[in-house]
């Protein structure tokens, strides 16, 4: 859409922006296909973002009523001020310019470590909503996490990561490995509650000393470590080794906190395990984006995600393959 058309709708969804001299400028973000324009007034503070949409994903024309539900709920995501899905085209609080990865290089205790528990702490009660007791109001989600998700994942790594950057007799090896498949098999064998599914530092917006989720149109059942991995060894941060430790040890304490108490070990083999799920997808989406879609700033994040992938490997949990044969 372009941005007059933009200009225009949003002078007709709100009046009190009728006659007002505005500015608008094109918002550079991710890979989901969608348009994201920030309006807002020359000469006032008010700013909205304006999002256009494409039918080409599934999880795109979700991303309204998903947000109405976390609204109702408490949980820490933007309003929406006014909608047009006949354009689909949305206006949605504009929660300002600075994330999570806004913060690489500043002070852990004082910076990064306090951002990031914020950040866990908004995710936690998506996590506390199960599937077996689900609510009422829930809207339509993305497919669950179930063994055929999980290998989807597995699949998308093995033929846009391991074909591309290794070997096609790699990747045909691996797609052999019993453990590949058991790993599925395990993680589909837990207790599902709601995961924002790309809980990553880039979609986690800082303002006003708390944090908000976006791009949470992937809402579906799954398995809270799922999202954890994806902060904790999100390849667009760098984490030492005390820093990952610390912020897995809060998490497990938001848990004990709201009840949900298991053994230290159990929970961490189920995060190694989701971890290594997480980062072979994330793989096959640096591979798909930067080689297939030709965007390649994409690629630079794979250095840091095959690193973590094979460090987990040796883990209790991990997939012992992955480093024997990607090392």
């Amino acid at each position: 859409m372009e941005l007059a058309a933009i200009e225009r709708h949003t002078r007709e969804a709100l009046p009190g922006w009728a006659t007002a001299d505005l500015t608008l400028s094109v918002i550079d973000k991710g890979g989901s296909g969608r348009l994201f324009v920030r309006i807002g007034e020359t000469d006032g503070d008010r700013s909205l973002i304006a999002m256009h949409y494409g039918l080409d994903r599934a999880d795109n024309p979700r991303f309204a009523s998903i947000t109405d539900f976390l609204n109702r709920r408490g949980v820490a995501a933007p309003s929406i001020a006014a909608r047009r899905e006949d354009l689909r085209l949305l206006w949605v609080e504009d929660l300002g310019e600075i994330d999570l990865g806004n913060l690489a290089g500043t002070a852990w205790e004082t910076s990064r470590r306090p951002a990031y528990e914020s950040a866990l702490r908004a995710v936690f009660p998506l996590h506390c909503v199960y599937e077996d007791s689900a609510p009422d109001d829930l809207p339509e989600l993305e497919r669950p996490f179930d063994e055929s998700l999980y290998e989807w994942e597995r699949n998308y790594f093995l033929t846009h990561y391991v074909e591309r950057f290794h070997a096609p007799e790699v990747a045909a090896e691996l797609r052999q490995d019993p453990s590949l498949a058991a790993l599925g098999r395990e993680l589909a064998g837990h207790r599902r509650s709601l995961v924002h599914r790309d809980f990553q530092s880039t979609n986690v917006m800082l303002r006003d000393g708390g944090s908000f989720l976006i791009d949470y149109q992937g809402l579906r059942w799954g398995l809270p470590e799922y999202d954890l991995a994806s902060m904790v060894y999100d390849p667009y941060s760098e984490f030492t080794i005390k820093e990952t430790g610390e912020l897995v040890d809060f998490y497990f304490s938001l848990k004990e906190e709201a009840g949900h108490a298991e053994s230290r070990q159990a929970y961490g083999r189920r995060l190694v395990q989701c971890a290594m799920q997480r980062l072979m997808q994330a793989l096959g989406a640096y591979g798909f984006l930067g080689e297939v879609k030709e965007k390649r700033e994409f690629l630079a994040h794979i250095p840091v995600a095959k690193a973590r992938l094979l460090d987990l490997s040796r883990k209790e949990g991990g997939l012992a393959v992955l480093g024997d044969l990607l090392g």
